[in-house]
């Protein structure tokens, strides 16, 4: 795509080994566009434990040739791919202008399909608070019993395997890294582990745990891992951070030094702090490592729609917080380095979201490639481009549907202003979190941004404070007592838009120079967090509705006693964190209040995030605040509309001029002697609506 990378994520389903170039040409006839790289979804991490070089041919196991080593997709047959075809394969698709790298994941598949290295070598195995598990693989940080490191070891393989195979590069995603098998609060505490996390952080065990070194039964495990994170959470943390960063260190040198290139999930559906609190990684110290692009699983439909989470509770819809990954997790890495998978459809793991849910995977990709990140070189997307997820078995009608999209969402890379709020993002800030939260469990950054979006307030865009210079609007602070001295009155100083503040319980913004123009704090919560405005007028009719909110308790309970007792989730890609209790009335106040101090060029009645393009036109995102059902929502212009255009691929139909809103079916469109002013315009079930409208005469370019 000519505005963004695109790679796509297929097992070898989608090629086929009897073509004679190895089904190159015919994959491309099918997606009707040479994507920048095609990453083989090898599944197995023995493809590089066990890479035996080229000196003979060899047929790899099936969960190499098929994810989960599963016997068919909807084109063909699993097929006995070899080790020459596989190369084949590369080559040809280096010759078509695109290339491959080849991605793993860390489980185990239990010597289903082929006898597995790491049962050969049981050291390596991930252990948790309950001993090793099956299934859960092994885990890349640890030693052999010679004391030599795995890492070692596997680094050679990959740059072996990588340059015989004439790969782009290694992507290592789900259970390698973030590794398989649960939290950071279970996970990982061998006697090797635990013995490098003494030696780097010189924490001294306690006689009662330091017994136990050396065995790794349920017991002992359990007992050192109650001990460690009881009493040197931070230190834990940070250890995991760091060996995490030793590792990229290790393998983007050897991998860099011979022309290829490190691709990383490194996340589970967790925004930058989460993904260091809860599997201790630390995205940025990844980058700066030398990791060439995360890419970060904004998977909010596929998530939802494959159902129950091991036969636990339901997982609910998270589209506003898998959204709100793209922009604070831009705001937090270098810049360029955050791609994004699309769920598209996945044979083995039995979903189509292009089938089944296709207005909410319109959506996803629309509403992912929204978000900007301003900095001090002003205005760009969050994403880089798309990890198509995954791109096999599917006719060249569905990949023309999809390419269509594909460009409408990319074309954001013509943004040249945010006209809906920008949150700051600090990194001051973050760095103090991972006390702070540990001792508050006060909200993230990440978490108010989702949850204003879900009151139907939504931020554009992330903020960097070298880049406000380049903004003016309206600006949302998180956490204001927590940023630095010089942050605090970069942001008192500001005067080009409205400001909302959050800040921790009885926090007085006069001091700081701040006299704000409305000020109210959680009264249900026993951690009572204040929000407070200023540079804006709230009228008394906002204040009474205001009030009225706050003046409900949801009936959530509040946390009880120590918030470093609480007990942790044991899984993500859900609301990972525990929070101390925020009312729906607050969370709802804060975001009514957004959006009457938000001064946009629009009085809009359904939630909606609105770029300024170069070209002049204000790109509306229309939401429907409906799954299931169709709406339409009213636009009001302060200025006569000159023209407007519809960007997505619904509706079909022009929007329909009129006075006030009917949601109802009135084919009047216009009046060619009014003013426009107003019109009204269709939503699909649980989609977006996009459309341009122009309010100023454009000059040609």
């Amino acid at each position: 795509m000519k505005s963004g990378k695109v790679i796509i994520w297929s097992s070898l389903l989608g090629f086929d080994r009897n073509d004679p170039d190895k089904g190159v040409e015919r994959y491309l006839n099918q997606t009707g566009f040479v994507p920048d790289s095609v990453c083989a979804l090898l599944h197995h991490c023995d493809f590089f434990n066990q890479y035996r070089g080229m000196e003979e041919e060899y047929i790899l196991p099936p969960d190499n040739c098929a994810y989960y080593g599963i016997p068919r997709n909807v084109e063909r047959e699993r097929q006995p791919w070899t080790n020459y075809d596989l190369r084949e394969l590369a080559a040809n698709l280096t010759k078509a202008g695109s290339n491959l790298y080849a991605s793993i994941f860390g489980g185990s598949l239990n010597n289903a399909f082929h006898q597995e290295w790491g049962y050969e070598h049981p050291e390596i195995r991930r252990h948790g608070r309950y001993g090793e598990e099956n299934g859960t693989g092994h885990f890349v940080l640890k030693r052999f019993k010679d004391g030599s490191y795995y890492e070692d070891f596997f680094i050679e393989k990959v740059c072996q395997a990588l340059q015989d195979y004439g790969m782009k590069g290694i992507h290592l995603g789900d259970g390698f890294c973030p590794p398989a098998g649960g939290m950071l609060h279970s996970m990982e505490f061998s006697t090797d582990f635990v013995e490098q996390f003494l030696g780097h952080s010189c924490v001294a065990l306690p006689e009662e745990v330091s017994v136990t070194m050396g065995l790794d039964d349920e017991e002992s495990e359990t007992k050192r891992a109650d001990w460690i994170y009881r009493n040197k959470r931070e230190e834990w943390i940070e250890f995991n951070a760091w060996r995490w960063e030793v590792f990229f260190k290790k393998l983007c040198n050897r991998v860099h030094a011979i022309g290829k290139e490190v691709l990383v999930l490194g996340m589970y559906c967790t925004d930058p702090f989460e993904s260091l609190y809860c599997i201790g990684i630390d995205l940025k110290r990844l980058v700066q490592a030398g990791v060439d692009y995360i890419t970060a699983n904004l998977l909010p439909t596929s998530c939802y729609i494959l159902g129950k989470d091991e036969g636990k509770e339901q997982r609910p819809y998270y589209f506003h917080r898998y959204m709100a990954l793209a922009p604070i997790t831009a705001a937090y890495l270098p810049k360029g380095h955050l791609i994004s998978m699309l769920s598209m459809q996945d044979a083995a793991e039995e979903w189509s979201v292009m089938h089944h849910m296709p207005c909410q995977h319109e959506r996803d990709m629309y509403t992912m490639m929204s978000y900007q990140l301003i900095d001090k070189d002003g205005f760009s997307r969050a994403l880089d481009g798309f990890w198509l997820c995954l791109g096999e078995g599917i006719s060249r009608n569905d990949w023309d549907w999809e390419r269509e999209r594909l460009e409408i969402a990319l074309s954001t890379q013509d943004a040249e202003r945010v006209v809906s709020p920008a949150m700051l993002w600090s990194d001051t800030a973050h760095d103090a979190m991972l006390h702070e939260y540990i001792h508050t469990r006060r909200w993230t950054p990440f978490k108010l941004f989702y949850e204003l979006s879900k009151g139907g307030a939504h931020c554009a865009a992330a903020i960097r404070l070298d880049g406000l210079e380049q903004y003016s609007g309206t600006l949302v602070v998180p956490n204001f007592d927590m940023l630095s001295v010089e942050e605090k009155q970069t942001v008192a100083a500001y005067d080009r838009g409205s400001v909302l503040c959050t800040a921790s319980p009885g926090f007085n913004p006069v001091e700081c120079g701040i006299t704000p123009e409305i000020i109210f704090a959680d009264e249900f919560s026993d951690w009572p967090m204040t929000a407070f405005a200023f540079n804006c007028s709230v009228s008394q009719e906002v204040r009474s509705e205001i009030d009225a909110l706050l003046s409900m308790d949801d009936g959530v309970p509040n946390l009880v006693g120590d918030p470093m007792q609480v007990k942790e989730p044991e899984y993500t890609l859900k609301d990972t964190l525990v929070f101390a209790k925020v009312t729906t009335g607050f969370r709802d106040a804060m975001s009514l209040l957004l959006n009457k101090i938000n001064d946009v060029p629009f009085d809009i009645n359904k939630p909606n995030i609105i770029l300024k393009m170069k070209d002049g036109a204000y790109r509306l995102y229309l939401f429907n605040d409906s799954e299931v059902k169709y709406r339409r929502a009213f636009v009001i212009s302060q200025k006569e509309i000159l023209d407007a255009k519809i960007i997505s691929k619904f509706p079909i139909l022009p929007p329909r001029y009129i006075e006030t809103a009917t949601g109802m079916l009135q084919h009047i469109y216009t009046d060619e002697k009014k003013v426009k002013k107003s019109f009204e315009i269709k939503l699909q079930p649980g989609g977006v609506t996009i459309i341009d409208v122009y309010v100023e005469r454009r000059i040609p370019v």
